[in-house]
């Protein structure tokens, strides 16, 4: 499956930049507290991360006042990482060292060198990784939650529902919870071993016991890992695996290979769904001009996480 793409476009060349900067002039080691700067439901974010933030806003090239936009990026951050946990919606590690090895050959250097820049910028890797794979899985949540086009606004979703209630058309679509089951292949022996690996899944496939029994279902093979896919509705999916959820007729989809191994979906549960939640996607999915507009609906989504969250500074009452 194609990993969640985590855009670097925004500070490639100044990560370029920076990198002849930093290898020539290291800057100064200063000393590190792990004091807890701030609260998250309780998360804690330690001044250490809000340090190792500034440095990479700074990588970043951004302007104004970096300590004050560190602390709340770490904020917005730990909000994020509890809301993707809830929901189940998190990338896995290869798609974040896949990501991290891309964004390092973008930018013309190798996954040692970035390391090093980053390393000496004050960042990490560590860091820098952690950085990616709440990027990636909170896109991951944003497409679950709003699809794959905008949402109509309220106004004209409402008028054009009315309407398809006249004329008892009311919009339903189709529901899943799906289980990915990744026969995983390492890169260095994808040409020699996928074609194997994929005649396995399709062996695996029709002896699939269900989602119940999928974890120990695949403790008795080799290299085989079940991650849960996740709720989507029907104009949510997926686009590499649409028609395949789609066109099933069982409760597996046919094999595909992916840049982890050679893979099918689980299907878990399906069942028809007509709330006015999911009569607003199928409404929005039929309008073609809609463009996505996912800065708009992250910060809709943030704004109702930040309502209900419970942000502490110590020593503040």
């Amino acid at each position: 499956m194609t990993a969640a793409r985590f855009s670097v476009t925004a500070f490639a060349a100044a990560m370029i930049a920076t990198a002849g900067i930093v290898s020539a002039a290291p800057q100064p080691a200063f000393a590190r507290t792990v004091d807890i700067a701030v609260i998250v439901n309780n998360v804690p974010i330690t001044n250490d991360d809000i340090a190792k933030r500034r440095n990479l806003l700074r990588l970043m090239g951004t302007k104004g006042n970096l300590n004050e936009k560190a602390r709340e990026a770490m904020i917005d951050q730990a909000l994020k990482q509890s809301e993707i946990a809830l929901r189940n919606m998190s990338v896995t590690q290869p798609e974040v060292d896949e990501a991290f090895a891309n964004f390092a050959n973008s930018n013309g250097m190798s996954v040692a060198q970035m390391s090093s820049v980053l390393d000496q910028a004050g960042v990490g890797v560590d860091h820098f990784k952690f950085y990616i794979a709440v990027s990636m899985s909170w896109g991951q949540l944003l497409r679950a939650r709003y699809g794959g086009n905008s949402l109509l606004p309220e106004d004209q979703f409402i008028a054009q529902l009315e309407e398809a209630e006249k004329e008892g058309k009311k919009p339903e679509t189709t529901e899943y919870i799906l289980k990915r089951i990744v026969f995983v292949v390492p890169q260095k022996e994808r040409g020699s071993l996928l074609a194997k690996r994929k005649r396995e899944a399709e062996a695996a496939r029709s002896k699939f016991p269900g989602c119940d029994q999928a974890i120990s279902f695949a403790a008795t093979m080799n290299d085989v890992t079940v991650l849960d896919y996740g709720r989507f509705l029907e104009p949510q999916l997926p686009a590499e695996w649409k028609d395949a959820v789609t066109k099933a007729k069982g409760d597996t989809t046919s094999v595909q290979t992916t840049p982890f191994g050679a893979e099918f979906l689980a299907i878990c549960e399906r069942k028809t769904t007509s709330d006015d939640y999911a009569a607003r996607l199928v409404l929005s999915a039929e309008e073609d001009s809609a463009e996505v507009d996912r800065d708009n609906e992250s910060e809709q989504y943030m704004e109702e996480l930040k309502s209900k969250a419970q942000i502490v500074t110590p020593g503040k009452s």
